[in-house]
């Protein structure tokens, strides 16, 4: 079942800043304006995805945290996951110790 947490938070864990970096399967600029357009009228229909364990995080859904921060949203749509401590994926994020607390909060 989906939380809503920060988008701050989420942000964190992202791969890549898809403002910043673009992708090789979409034109990212045009993509994050039709993304944007779509968001704002109707919101995230489809949850970011979170997975973390007691050392890092992966979030998929870097498009949509992208346009979250556009908007200014304060908080966004979560699923999360326990991530296995291995393999350690490279686009791993390193836990901060406040976050880990919020997300056991929400994962019970």
């Amino acid at each position: 079942m989906p939380v809503h947490l920060p988008t701050e938070l989420v942000a964190r864990y992202r791969a890549v800043d898809r403002e910043l970096v673009g992708s090789a399967l979409v034109d990212t600029p045009r993509h994050l304006d039709n993304l944007t357009a779509d968001i704002g009228t109707r919101g995230i229909l489809t949850p970011l995805s979170l997975g973390f364990n007691e050392e890092f995080a992966t979030l998929d859904g870097n498009h949509r945290i992208a346009v979250a921060i556009r908007l200014g949203l304060e908080s966004v749509s979560v699923e999360l996951f326990r991530q296995p401590l291995t393999p350690r994926p490279g686009h791993a994020k390193s836990m901060r110790a406040e976050d880990l607390a919020l997300l056991r909060e929400h994962w019970r």
